[in-house]
């Protein structure tokens, strides 16, 4: 009888004994919350965004946010292609630009001509040109010339002949406008502020022409360099917010 129960000591009572604990009700199981998910970290999402932009964004949950950081990303490669070719174009022709206008021989001919009226106008001086002579392997300076004509001789056209051509007066009697068809002078002064007092910068069509491509050019480039710039901080910034945006859902999870 006491197997059974029928005495009515063995019998289950709620009222009398309460829930026992060892049984769970369903209501209480739908009542409970996880007050944290461990499955995500913060510094896997830091990591992440760090490599690629939204990457770490779109690991946390957050995926209006990765499409955004990535959409950074891609833009900024984009234009740094684009700015980047620009500057290449530009740098192409400018130098061909050079090659077709600018001559070895007339500026060692001519320079003469202009430096008792421009002191700069010289054949010796701080800056130079790189030379060759076809069959032999190591160059000498532009200074080798000012003297007389060595016959054969080239100019090397590297980034420094570019630049030197369009930048220091030195050169300018090289460009073929000097004198135009009339043999009348074809070149003017320029003044230029530095500082305190006034440069003179001897000018002509072809070497403005030619200044403004180059400063086309680096325009471009540095546009790009500016744009790589801000992709790195694209980088930073969306490696910062997949940090701080996981550890919210790692916490407090959505």
């Amino acid at each position: 009888s006491l197997l059974n129960g029928s005495n009515g000591l063995l019998k289950y009572n709620s009222r009398l004994h309460g829930p026992l604990p060892f049984i769970v009700q369903k209501s209480n199981i739908d009542s409970i919350e996880v007050s944290q998910d461990t499955s995500i970290y913060p510094a896997r999402g830091l990591a992440l965004s760090l490599a690629i932009p939204g990457m770490g964004q779109w690991y946390a949950g957050a995926k209006a946010k990765a499409l955004f950081f990535f959409g950074l990303e891609v833009a900024g490669w984009i234009s740094w292609r684009s700015f980047s070719s620009a500057g290449e174009n530009i740098e192409r022709k400018y130098e061909q630009f050079a090659d077709e206008h600018w001559d070895l021989y007339q500026w060692w001919l001519r320079t003469p001509w202009l430096t008792s009226s421009y002191g700069d106008v010289v054949c010796k001086g701080t800056h130079h040109l790189n030379l060759f002579i076809p069959g032999q392997t190591t160059t000498i300076s532009s200074d080798s010339l000012c003297g007389e004509w060595i016959e054969g001789v080239e100019v090397v056209k590297d980034h420094e002949f570019y630049e030197n051509v369009g930048k220091y007066d030195q050169f300018v009697a090289g460009w073929s406008d000097l004198f135009n068809l009339e043999g009348e002078n074809g070149w003017w002064d320029k003044e230029k502020s530095v500082g305190d007092s006034v440069e003179i910068i001897v000018m002509t069509d072809l070497k403005r022409n030619y200044i403004n491509q180059r400063a086309r050019a680096n325009d471009a480039f540095r546009i790009g360099t500016f744009t790589v710039t801000a992709i790195m901080f694209n980088h930073l910034i969306s490696a910062f917010d997949a940090f701080i945006e996981t550890r919210r859902r790692q916490i407090s999870p959505v």
